[in-house]
C-alpha cells in the first residue's frame, strides 16, 4: 500500500479526527488506512483500484464475449438429422448452427436432443436478436442474458461464428473478475465494522468463539511476524454478522432486511469458496440463475457501499480541514 504523503504534517499539531497525534504509531495510521479501503482520513484521497468502476474497467470490461466463447459447430440443414446428433454427441455439444448450404451462412439453430428424424431442417430454430451478441458484449451484459437463457450465439460483424453457453462462465477470466469482486465486497465489509464499531468495540458483539478463533489466528500471524491486528483476522461470516446486526448499516447498504443479507452475503461468501478451491463448477451450490442474480446484487451492494464510503471520506477530509492550522499544506 502506499504511504500517505503529508509533508506539512507534523508532530506538534494539535490532535482531532484526521490529525496524526504525538507518539501515534505510524502502523496504526496505516493500518486504519487499510480498513478504509486506502481512504486517507486526512484527505479523504481514494486510492486507486479500490472501486468498483475501477475493478470493472480493468477485469471487467477486459472480458467480453470473444474472450470466452468458442467456434460454433455447423451442418447443413439437409444433413440427416441422426447423423448430426451423432456428430455432435461424439464431441460433447448440446447446440449446432444450421448453414442453408455447405460453408454457407448459418440461418438458424438445432438442438441435439431434437435430432431424432428426419433432416435437419426439420429441427432447426429460427436465430432471432434475443439469441445474438455481439463479440465485443461485456461481462456484464453477457450475465443478464444468460440469467435468462442456457446459450447465446457470436456475431463477428453480421456473421455468426461463436458460441457461448453458462458452463464458458467457469473459465479462468469469468473466475478473475468475480474473485475481485467478492474480495472488493470483504474489504466493504472490513470498512463498515471498522466504521461502524470504534475502538475495536466490535469484540463486544462478535460471538465468544468467533473471537476466541480470531485472537488465536492473531497469535499465529504475529508469530510469524506479521504486522497485523485482530480486525483482518476475523473471517467473511464474521464481518457479515457484524454488520448485519446493525439496523443503521443495514439501511445504508440497502438491505431490506436482516436475513435479505444474510442470505445474499452468505451465498457470497459460498461463491468466494468455490473460486478459491477452483472448483470446476461455480454453480455447484445452486443453479446458474441464482448465480448471476447473486454476481448482479453483490455488484450492485459494493456500488452502494462505494458511494457511502465516498461520503465518508469527504466527511473525514472536513473534520481534518478544520483542525489543521492555516498554511500547512497537506498531501494524498
Amino acid at each position: 500500500m502506499d504511504q500517505e504523503k503529508s509533508p506539512g504534517i507534523t508532530l506538534g499539531l494539535p490532535s482531532g479526527r484526521g490529525a496524526i497525534e504525538p507518539g501515534r504509531d505510524t502502523c496504526e495510521v496505516e493500518h486504519k488506512m487499510g480498513y478504509q479501503l486506502w481512504t486517507s482520513p486526512i484527505t479523504g484521497y481514494r486510492r486507486k483500484g479500490t472501486r468498483l468502476s475501477e475493478l470493472r474497467a480493468v477485469l471487467g470490461a477486459g472480458v467480453v464475449a470473444r474472450t470466452i466463447s468458442e467456434p460454433l459447430q455447423s451442418c447443413p440443414r439437409e444433413a440427416p438429422a441422426r447423423d448430426a446428433e451423432a456428430l455432435l454427441r461424439e464431441r460433447g455439444f448440446d447446440a449446432a448452427g444450421v448453414q442453408a448450404a455447405e460453408d454457407g451462412p448459418v440461418v438458424g439453430f438445432v438442438l441435439r436432443g431434437e435430432l431424432l428424424d428426419g433432416n435437419v431442417r426439420d429441427h432447426t430454430n429460427a436465430m432471432t436478436s434475443e439469441h445474438l451478441v455481439s463479440d465485443a458484449t461485456s461481462l456484464g451484459d453477457l450475465l443478464a442474458v444468460l440469467r435468462g437463457r442456457e446459450r447465446v450465439f457470436v456475431l463477428e460483424g453480421p456473421v455468426v461464428r461463436g458460441i457461448i453457453t453458462r458452463a464458458d462462465l467457469n473459465k479462468p477470466p469469468v473466475r478473475v473478475y468475480l474473485f475481485g469482486l467478492i474480495s472488493l465486497l470483504e474489504m466493504h465489509l472490513q470498512f463498515w465494522v471498522s466504521s461502524h464499531y470504534p475502538d475495536d468495540s466490535w469484540q463486544q458483539a462478535l460471538n465468544p468463539g468467533r473471537l476466541e478463533a480470531a485472537n488465536k489466528l492473531l497469535d499465529l500471524r504475529k508469530g510469524r511476524n506479521n504486522d497485523i491486528t485482530l480486525l483482518q483476522c476475523l473471517q467473511f461470516c464474521d464481518k457479515r454478522d457484524l454488520v448485519l446486526q446493525s439496523e443503521e448499516l443495514r439501511n445504508k447498504l440497502g438491505f431490506a432486511s436482516k436475513g435479505g443479507g444474510a442470505t445474499l452475503l452468505t451465498c457470497a461468501e459460498k461463491l468466494r469458496d468455490v473460486l478459491a478451491h477452483s472448483q470446476a463448477d461455480l454453480a455447484q451450490e445452486s443453479s446458474w440463475e441464482e448465480l448471476i442474480k447473486v454476481v448482479e446484487s453483490v455488484e450492485q451492494l459494493v456500488h452502494r457501499s462505494d458511494d457511502a464510503v465516498e461520503q465518508v471520506a469527504k466527511a473525514s477530509a472536513n473534520s481534518a480541514r478544520e483542525t489543521t492550522p492555516s498554511g500547512i499544506q497537506r498531501g494524498t
